[in-house]
């Protein structure tokens, strides 16, 4: 008997979905504050960065409900879970050993076709998990924001004492753990697999999906046009690296107690008004930033932003899990995964990017937030078309 198999006699699904939401995150925390400022280090312009952002962004659009369709119909998670992962680890090293911008933009988006099959997969196979009681994929997902918080500090501290590669150690340390713990997932859950090709597009004829979607895709491309150049910001504010991934940890924390509490909060308020509360969050964030220019302000402001993401995200996954199409839910999720992961970040930084070098950071972080005001209405008409909760 393998030694895989041994541990998984000794695990439950429900403690490695939380291990996988860990080491996912953790390794979304190593990443995510300082990728941006190493394609800096490496000569590129601001707005080179966020064209660079926006092309692995787009390869994660596509390549996000292509894993979600592989899961649903033909390998299940674990089959994709261990490749996406075992993949982006071996991105991250050729990223890590290159100091060329162009072989660097290169493997970035190869990282980003990669990356893009955990969350979504790992999101429809924590939905299964909590199967009808969808609203307690809140207290698997908050794993993943604690995480993130222990992740972003750790990785902060460890820049300030040696150099800024070296975030790249603990990404493909958390990548190789997340490959590790994907053998543990079960080979089949419950809902039966449907060996065609027709799931994308019962996904995409879908009104209230692909309503809910649009608007959030408007809500999430002024948040990334913000948070793609935010540790670049606080920099140029004269930001400690420690600051910078204090701000992130600083939303990540905050998400924490709104996860715990979003059962509760869903049964009382109901997820629509939730929703929306999201995306209001994250307009509010926006308003903070344009406001002032004090780097602990601007920091503390994450704390809004940990609110709305929260709120958006895990109502979103469940709102799309409440309406995805039966034997289709890996796929519906690897759709909104694409939109939050991949389009919002292709808009939001590639045309912010654009923004920036021409105008200032100042003036894009005023345009993305009178776009994410269109988003909160958006975001509200759209949840108002929804049919009646099955």
């Amino acid at each position: 008997m393998s030694f895989a198999a041994v541990i998984r006699q000794r695990t439950t699904p429900r403690s490695v979905a939380i291990g996988l939401f860990i080491s996912a995150f953790a390794a979304v925390g190593a990443f995510a504050p300082f990728l941006p400022v190493y394609y800096q280090s490496l000569g590129l312009d601001l707005d080179a960065i966020g064209l660079l952002a926006a092309a692995g962004s787009l390869a994660g659009l596509v390549s996000a409900p292509a894993w979600g369709m592989l899961a649903d119909q033909v390998s299940g998670a674990r089959g994709v879970l261990l490749v996406s992962a075992l993949a982006s680890a071996a991105c991250a090293v050729g990223l890590a050993l290159t100091s060329q911008p162009a072989v660097a933009a290169v493997v970035a988006i190869l990282f980003w076709l990669a990356f893009a099959g955990i969350a979504p997969v790992l999101d429809a196979f924590a939905l299964e998990l909590v199967a009808a009681d969808q609203h307690r994929y809140a207290r698997l997902r908050v794993w993943g924001s604690a995480s993130f918080v222990v992740s972003t500090v750790g990785v902060g501290w460890l820049i300030g004492q040696t150099e800024l590669r070296s975030f790249f150690i603990v990404l493909v340390a958390m990548l190789s753990l997340t490959a590790f713990l994907a053998l543990l997932v079960p080979r089949r859950g419950t809902v039966r697999v449907q060996h065609r090709l027709t799931g994308l597009r019962h996904v995409l004829r879908n009104r209230t999906l692909m309503s809910f979607v649009s608007a959030a895709l408007i809500v999430w491309s002024a948040a990334t046009a913000i948070n793609g150049f935010l540790s670049i910001y606080l920099i140029d504010l004269n930001a400690p690296a420690v600051l910078v991934g204090s701000a992130w940890a600083l939303g990540a924390l905050v998400e924490v107690p709104v996860m715990i509490a979003f059962p509760p909060l869903a049964a009382r308020f109901g997820l629509a008004r939730l929703v929306v509360l999201g995306a209001l969050m994250l307009l509010l964030r926006g308003v903070v930033v344009v406001v002032t220019s004090d780097p602990l302000v601007v920091t503390a402001a994450m704390a809004l932003h940990g609110v709305g993401y929260a709120l958006l995200l895990v109502g979103g996954v469940t709102y799309v899990a409440r309406y995805a199409p039966k034997g289709s839910e890996a796929t519906a999720q690897g759709v909104l995964s694409g939109v939050v992961l991949g389009l919002s970040w292709a808009v939001g930084p590639g045309v912010g990017g654009l923004i920036a070098g021409a105008l200032g950071l100042e003036q894009m972080f005023v345009l993305a937030t009178l776009t994410s005001l269109v988003g909160v209405v958006a975001v509200a008409l759209a949840v108002r078309l929804r049919p009646r909760d099955p």
